[in-house]
């Protein structure tokens, strides 16, 4: 059994695998990324190429792929190709399955392409700024290269939201770069040149279904084509059950299946009635109690964790996770994560074209997408606080607005191009060298599909029931976890409509209750770890005295903490981590000063 996890030194920081490229003129580099002996520079050209743990990234091998996932739906593509591509048509590799990224270097600079979800994360330089040009897998370096301040508006979105929307990232002058996205560095700067997304024809649910069926079914058997002893990340819900219809009945049998939750849980139960009639190798891994952990442990991970995530996620989440998945072997997992793009993760009640207004869009932040994460009231700077409110409003509103003006197109938008590839996609980028993870629902093919889908044939799950029926009818007969089988949302009567809208309200009304609360709910785990990192503060008080918060944190809040007198919630505890470790207080100071 793999031993507890500890704090990764492996790289700089305990950052993770990657690269940074600036120009040869460029400040150098040391005080970020220290002497580890991991870490190697080869000259592009105009530009230095600063890696770490990418050890076939050579003079004689310029061209890599950042990402452990390297296929399309069909199946596998030869690293020949990925090098072929970045040389000659980079927007080719576009088209390659959610995470993917990769970066070349050669005479004439240095270049990377996204994915077309942006879900592999890759950041830059504005461009046209070539005194301080900077592309790297890290937007915590390429801030710290560039000396760049923290973004009050990023802040601002993030102590609401708890993630980033667009390709803001923390510091300014540093952009994530976008979905399908291609970026150079070289004399003359950073040039970023995107793939626009061209129109597509509206389709039918009929021949949408056959044609996700298509896809889902040669996609699952690539996948246990390359990898037989893929494990499929089994739950109660939609998703993953549309992954086991899509695979054969003849290769269900000794198939590797996992489900993560404790014993006795619902979506334990249904996963493991499921494995038994169709006789699947079922694993369960419950959440590894958090209790002998000590607090500096807990301090070290929830760091590592947010350097990781690049301080624009949960990393009290990711720690906890961390831990969860300390306790068994990793391999190549087959998961549903995307399913919820086809199925209207905004929608409420009854759908039909609509347009919307400002006011649409605040209500939507308000009650679907600031309580969940949102930092405790009191946490904030008096003056700081309804500054970001508005500035969080903007911003909702502005993403919503920028799809479109039709409501449900406009939400789904929001949701893909935004929590998506904020949320998921750096949350997937964090794990990434720890196993590959394969998401079938996440290829462009299936995404595009999607989208030319009506909202109403979307909402209340329709699509994806339809789609469980046409893949395994039997399946779709069965209960999902807390809910009706998928057959009764294939075709709905007036009944089931009934329950759908009692669900919804249901729904609502636990967020009403939240907002009313003024509480969020903690992840797995997320309070006792935040419990330790706050033991930990206590216990050394300077780690939060000598970061630069004032601007965004009172100080006196900070006080109660520190005295006891004020128990943070993880979501607090998870914001101050990540600006805490942004602003680069954990960086000795002798080094920090040159830049800071």
């Amino acid at each position: 059994m793999p031993s507890s996890p500890q704090p990764d030194r492996s790289g700089p920081q305990g950052a993770l695998p990657g690269f940074i490229a600036t120009g040869r003129d460029a400040t150098p580099l040391d005080g970020i990324l220290g002497t580890h002996d991991s870490v190697t520079a080869i000259v592009c050209g105009p530009a230095i190429l600063h890696s770490w743990q990418l050890a076939s990234l050579t003079p004689s091998t310029p061209t890599l792929a950042l990402s452990r996932v390297t296929r399309t739906d069909r199946g596998a593509v030869s690293t020949a190709t990925i090098a072929d591509g970045m040389r000659d048509d980079p927007a080719a590799l576009t088209r390659l399955l959610p995470p993917f990224a990769a970066v070349r270097g050669d005479e004439h600079g240095v270049r990377m392409v996204a994915d077309s979800m942006g879900f592999r994360q890759l950041y830059h330089s504005v461009p046209d700024h070539a005194d301080a040009a900077v592309l790297s897998t890290s937007a915590l370096f390429a801030g710290w290269a560039r000396s760049a301040e923290l973004d009050p508006a990023a802040v601002a979105v993030q102590s609401l939201l708890g993630w980033q929307l667009g390709q803001r990232t923390l510091f300014r002058g540093v952009d994530k770069l976008a979905p399908g996205a291609i970026a150079t560095l070289d004399a003359d700067g950073v040039h970023v040149s995107a793939t626009e997304r061209a129109p597509e024809a509206a389709i039918s649910l009929d021949e949408a279904v056959s044609l996700a069926a298509a896809l889902l079914r040669t996609s699952l058997e690539a996948v246990l084509d390359d990898h037989p002893d893929a494990v499929l990340q089994l739950t109660g819900g939609q998703d993953s059950r549309i992954l086991l219809s899509a695979i054969p009945v003849t290769r269900r049998r000794g198939l590797r299946a996992m489900t993560l939750g404790a014993a006795g849980s619902g979506d334990v139960t249904v996963a493991a009635r499921l494995a038994e009639r169709y006789g699947l190798r079922h694993d369960v891994h419950g959440l590894r109690a958090l209790d002998g952990l000590s607090a500096v442990d807990a301090w070290e991970l929830s760091c590592e964790a947010a350097m990781r995530l690049d301080g624009m996620a949960d990393p009290i989440a990711l720690a906890a996770l961390t831990v969860a998945e300390g306790s068994f072997d990793q391999g190549v997992r087959i998961s549903g994560l995307g399913g919820e793009v086809a199925r209207g993760f905004y929608y409420v009640g009854a759908v039909h074209d609509r347009p919307f207004t400002r006011k649409d869009a605040e209500q939507l932040a308000a009650w679907r997408m600031f309580v969940n994460e949102a930092v405790e009231p009191g946490m904030l700077d008096p003056e700081f606080s309804p500054w970001a409110r508005a500035t969080a409003n903007d911003e909702v509103a502005s993403a919503l607005f920028a799809a479109g003006n039709e409501w449900y197109q406009a939400t789904d938008d929001l949701y893909l191009r935004h929590r998506m590839q904020r949320w998921a996609g750096v949350t997937d980028t964090a794990v990434g060298s720890k196993r590959v993870v394969i998401n079938p629902m996440l290829a462009p093919e299936f995404l595009s599909i999607a989208a030319r889908l009506a909202p109403e044939d979307k909402a209340h799950s329709r699509f994806l029931a339809r789609l469980q029926m046409e893949l395994d009818p039997e399946l779709g007969r069965i209960p999902l976890e807390g809910r009706p089988a998928p057959i009764a949302a294939a075709y709905p009567n007036p009944w089931y409509s009934m329950i759908g809208t009692m669900t919804t309200g249901r729904r609502l009304a636990g967020k009403v209750l939240q907002r009313v609360r003024r509480g969020n709910r903690p992840p797995a785990g997320g309070s006792v770890l935040a419990g330790k990192v706050v033991e930990h503060w206590r216990e050394h008080s300077d780690v939060v005295s000598s970061a630069p918060l004032a601007a965004f944190i009172r100080a006196d809040w900070i006080d109660g903490v520190i005295d006891g007198r004020i128990e943070p919630r993880p979501s607090s505890v998870a914001f101050m981590t990540n600006l805490i470790v942004a602003s680069g207080a954990l960086v000795p100071r002798d080094d920090r000063a040159e830049r800071l």
